[in-house]
């Protein structure tokens, strides 16, 4: 039976499948399919071609692709490379985003992987975390909590000190420019730190990342959203000792939006009141300590108006007192 149901399905899967069938296909396809098959390794050309195509139909067959090299061995070089372009703005707004996080914080658990390979990824998420809705920033930051944590070797990230030569290079370069400025009567330059992660490279090995540092976690530190900067600050514990930090599992954040943020906002209980309150009902707008200093003569002001009204309304009525006027304006 099983190997008639094997042989149906690889029958279809060969014919040109419309889009959304084809999409269907990948989202149902690990657990419908794959544990039904006499060999499931026969679907590695389908998923590998679905999985270089890129876009949401690439995180659409990476659950399937993932299933073959976990559970039955299937070796695939460039995964983590494709894997790797995936990491891009708009993943944040895919369908299946939630799904996508938790692979990927799967897909990073292994404890064999590369450190350039584990900074690559850290270091690309935490560009990342400066462009991306405060749900994504959420997503981003337990991620790197988990990688960190779980590979001890890219610890240097978290807080890198130059080099010597490097430092010393760096102000002999300073000085230089600050003793030409001072001669033309320019400002002094300060020179700021070096960057040398690569987020266009493509390839993590030769993106520069094991050189670079994590300064967009204590960026994010002050974010604008209450929730990401406090979830930021409770992360803060030493890394390098795995016996103070805990995992966090990214199921709980991959699915958010603004939606559940605000809803959490609301729903949260708090020690003390924030921003200002009123002991009593108010009666208006704004209040006269409101603006120290400053007098408001409402009434005085609408009767102004009010009598300029009528003026003019007298005006629109009396033709020959207006024809005067203009008479005696144009002879003066």
């Amino acid at each position: 039976m099983k190997l008639k149901f094997t042989k149906a399905w690889i029958a279809y899967l060969r014919l040109p499948l419309p889009l959304d069938v084809y999409k269907e296909v990948l989202v149902n396809l690990h657990q419908a399919v794959i544990p039904h098959l006499s060999n499931p390794i026969m679907l590695c050309d389908f998923l590998t071609k679905s999985y270089d195509v890129g876009g949401v139909v690439s995180v659409m067959a990476l659950n399937s692709l993932y299933v073959l090299m976990t559970q039955y061995g299937l070796e695939y070089p460039n995964f983590y490379v494709k894997l790797y372009a995936l990491l891009v703005p708009s993943i944040f707004m895919a369908k299946h985003r939630a799904r996508f996080f938790q692979l990927l914080d799967s897909c990073l658990k292994s404890p064999l992987l590369p450190a350039y390979l584990a900074a690559s990824f850290a270091k690309k998420l935490g560009r990342l975390l400066l462009s991306v809705p405060p749900s994504g920033a959420l997503v981003i930051t337990a991620l790197v909590h988990n990688i960190l944590r779980r590979h001890p070797s890219i610890n240097c990230l978290v807080h890198r000190e130059d080099d010597d030569e490097d430092s010393d290079q760096r102000t002999d370069e300073v000085t230089a420019s600050n003793l030409d400025n001072a001669e033309t009567g320019s400002k002094p330059l300060q020179k700021s730190g070096i960057d040398y992660f690569n987020i266009e490279e493509t390839d993590p090995m030769k993106s520069g990342a094991m050189r670079s540092s994590l300064w967009e976690i204590d960026t994010v530190r002050h974010h604008y959203c209450p929730p990401v900067s406090r979830f930021a600050l409770s992360l803060g514990t030493d890394l390098t000792v795995r016996a103070k930090t805990t995992e966090v599992n990214v199921g709980d954040f991959s699915a958010g939006s603004y939606a559940t943020i605000l809803g959490a906002e609301i729903t949260r209980r708090v020690k003390q009141v924030p921003l200002a309150f009123y002991k009593t009902t108010p009666s208006s707008l704004f209040s006269e300590n409101d603006f120290t200093g400053w007098a408001f003569q409402s009434e005085e002001t609408s009767q102004m108006i009010d009598v300029n009204n009528e003026n003019a309304a007298k005006n629109l009525l009396d033709p020959e007192h207006s024809s005067a006027k203009r008479q005696r304006i144009e002879c003066q």
